[in-house]
């Protein structure tokens, strides 16, 4: 049989698999330390290649200002005076000596006499007031336009570390004026900021608690030991992996440590318990002896277990976003080389003692009383429990699907507070762009253009809460003189005017491209919205634009606000496919597994129903559905499955020692059962300590995924044996006296 086989294989050649892993784990964690991880900070990390909805935001920023920026805003006790403009200046001038700096446009920009001259037209004005003044003249902001090409990661990172250096800078000196830094360019940094301090610190307090578990678990140092290094290879060997191959490690993809970490684990928190067992049965078995007979009771059902939870993530390739193909590719890897340690490594761990192999005898005690108490109330456990599921799982239809960038942020956090401010005192950074071009090629300036846009932009302003400012080339127009051009020569004139004045071209730059054959419509829009809204609102602000320029242009809708959209809608559609395919490599493991239909079909309910109680908990605790928290579905339900499968590939042996349902029950309980508690307990408290994280996302996930796995513990042990019990799926039973 094949897996005699890979045992014969296994005891002859452990010696050599331990001796390349750990060849290979040095060279990785030497290539690590010498290379570092190659880690990306832009926005294609979240788009694959050809993704029409970045090209058209990238040509976008090609051809007229670029939509990643950040916003300086200055705000003083006073209205604006000769002390703040002096400071705004001063601000404004070393950060354009920062290369990824563009340009730095601010009110200091306009000089005082025409500001003196125009007055409060000026002020009032839209490309002014809420853009570089508030309403109320206390704040006045610095628009810093960011060069979207040619830098790398660590080279935008640099950038805004050298921002905040500036503006904590001028904080230290300027102690009356409150001085704020925020805008998209900065934020997406910040965000990877908050995920590279994630992986360090929580690894490490996921590993801690790990081992103090581990410890009160087992009692000794040995299975500690076994563990942490089984889980240290892995760890090293994938990140190693993703090193040479030049796999760029961003965003979810950094959570490849505490998924290795947590899930190797788990993997020999099992074969510990069976070799445990196997000391108890057969107290004079020698060391090799001990883990040959531990192999070969666990190799089928970890092995299924392994390729289940690597389905999960493999799954998760259907989406074209980057970071996700490498954490499904770099977790069935880091996956597999743990199944293959840790059995060899059994063959060196040093063998048990019975009494010690036999101490943790009050958990099974207790969970035989668990499932006494189900043998006696089957029919009212299982309705009860479907009850309960059923109403959690209603909350469901409350999910809110969200791309607000700023929602990953705690509301306490520097990121979110700076963008609530300048939202409430300025205008939204949320921005949707509206390019229209001409279809015979010619250029697009003339007066009816400048007054469909205007009246396009009060349209959509008027009928759209979201939208709560449009700017047009005739804001542009209508910045020195007031009212729109009455006729081509007039309009002639201010576009003269408006390019001899070096601000004023600059401000020609946001609404018409160099070849002057398009024009670009910016509107401002709040936050607060889901994605499906988002999406809704973009399109019929698409047909409106159509409609009111006519056939004789295209119109097309980009930015920053409908992109994020857009990705998040993509990902929640491919990790809805992503989790029906899990859900069908599962079934097909089980059946290969277990071959038996009903007890096929009991576990896909035994499992599905976590996932539905955990979808149904975040609408009813208003956790929006986001990025990071639509790839736990696929990745919870790969993992779920671990230790029912576990569970009835016991019970099947159980029940064909004594054809007995209820005592195979016991049994089961009283020997896997405890194994299932303590990997349950392993997972749980790895992946809930990221919910301390101040990145939101990262917070979600990790609670999220440990309530579901205690939701899918007490449906393997109260559910799934009432389930047994009414079914029988192994058909009649024969009771021994």
């Amino acid at each position: 049989m094949l897996g005699e086989l890979i045992l014969r294989l296994i005891r002859k050649y452990h010696v050599a698999v331990l001796g390349v892993v750990l060849v290979v784990s040095l060279f990785a964690a030497a290539v690590i330390f010498k290379n570092g991880l190659p880690k990306s900070y832009e926005l294609d990390a979240f788009v694959g290649s050809g993704d029409a909805e970045f090209e058209k935001l990238q040509a976008l920023m090609d051809e007229f200002t670029s939509s990643e920026f950040a916003v300086v805003a200055v705000q003083g006790e006073n209205q604006i005076d000769a002390e703040t403009e002096r400071l705004i200046s001063d601000i404004s001038n070393q950060l354009k000596e920062l290369h990824a700096v563009e340009r730095c446009n601010s009110i200091v920009d306009i000089p005082s006499f025409i500001r003196s001259t125009v007055g409060d037209h000026l002020m009032n004005h839209p490309l002014i007031e809420g853009n570089l003044v508030s309403s109320d003249r206390r704040t006045a902001t610095i628009l810093c336009s960011m060069s979207t090409r040619g830098d790398s990661g660590p080279e935008r990172k640099l950038t805004v570390q050298k921002m905040k250096e500036i503006v904590n800078r001028f904080r230290r000196d300027n102690p009356q004026y409150r001085i704020i830094l925020a805008g998209p360019y900065v934020t997406l940094i910040d965000m990877y900021s908050y995920i590279d301090r994630d992986l360090l610190v929580f690894s490490i307090l996921a590993f801690g608690l790990i081992v103090i578990t581990l410890l009160i678990v087992f009692r000794r140092i040995g299975p500690v030991i076994y563990s942490g290094a089984i889980a240290a290879s892995a760890v090293v060997c994938t990140l190693g992996a993703a090193v040479c191959l030049g796999l760029t490690v961003s965003l979810v993809s950094q959570m490849v440590v505490v998924f290795v970490v947590v899930l190797a684990v788990a993997n020999c928190v099992h074969l510990l318990a069976a070799r445990d067992e196997t000391t108890a049965e057969s107290p004079g078995l020698m060391r090799h002896s001990q883990a040959s007979a531990t192999i070969k009771k666990m190799l089928s059902p970890c092995t299924a277990v392994t390729l289940t939870s690597a389905a999960g993530f493999l799954t998760l390739c259907v989406s074209p976003m980057s970071p996700i193909r490498t954490i499904a590719g770099l977790m069935t890897g880091g996956l597999l080389l743990s199944l293959v340690v840790s059995l060899a490594a059994l063959f060196v761990l040093p063998g048990n003692r019975i009494g010690r192999a036999a101490k943790v005898t009050g958990v099974s005690r207790r969970l035989v009383a668990c499932v006494q108490w189900v043998i006696r109330r089957k029919v009212a456990v299982l309705v009860g429990f479907m009850l309960v599921a059923g109403g959690i799982s209603l909350g469901m239809g409350r999910i809110a699907f969200d791309s607000d960038f700023v929602r990953n942020f705690r509301a306490d956090s520097e990121v979110r507070k700076s963008y609530e401010y300048i939202e409430k005192n300025l205008t939204p950074l949320g921005s949707v762009d509206v390019v229209i071009k001409r279809r015979d090629s010619r250029p697009i300036i003339e007066q009816s253009v400048v007054q469909k846009a205007d009246s396009f932009g009060r349209l959509v302003t008027a009928a759209f809460p979201m939208v709560k400012k449009t700017l047009t080339i005739a804001d542009a127009l209508t910045l020195a003189m007031p009212g729109l051009p009455e006729s081509e020569t007039s309009l002639n004139i201010r576009m003269e005017l408006l390019q001899a004045w070096p601000v004023g071209k600059r401000i020609l730059r946001n609404f018409v491209n160099d070849s002057g054959k398009a024009i670009r419509l910016n509107l401002r829009c709040r936050e607060g919205y889901d994605v499906a809204e988002k999406l809704r609102v973009c399109q019929e602000i698409k047909h409106q634009a159509a409609e009111t320029f006519g056939d004789q242009y295209d119109v097309e809708v980009t930015g920053l606000y409908k992109f994020y959209a857009q990705v998040v809608r993509n990902l929640l559609r491919d990790q809805y496919v992503a989790l029906g395919l899990t859900l069908v490599a599962i079934t097909a493991a089980i059946a290969v597994l277990i071959r038996s239909l009903r007890l096929t079909l009991i576990a896909t309910i035994v499992n599905l129903l976590p996932i539905a109680v955990c979808l149904g908990a975040m609408g009813i605790a208003e956790i929006p559905m986001n990025m990071t928290t639509a790839m736990m579905l696929s990745v919870a339900l790969g993992i779920v499955v671990d230790d029912t499968l576990h569970y009835l590939w016991r019970l099947r042996r159980e029940y064909a020692a004594c054809t007995d349902y209820e005592e195979a029950l016991r049994r089961a309980h009283a020997s896997v059962g405890k194994a299932c508690l303590f990997t349950t307990i392993v997972i749980t408290g790895g992946f809930s300590i990221l919910t301390v994280s101040q990145f939101l996302p990262t917070a979600y996930f990790g609670g999220l995924l440990g309530f579901t796995m205690l939701v899918a513990l007490a449906a393997d042990v109260i559910l799934l044996p009432a389930l047994v019990l009414i079914v029988k799926p192994f058909g009649k039973e024969s009771r021994v006296s």
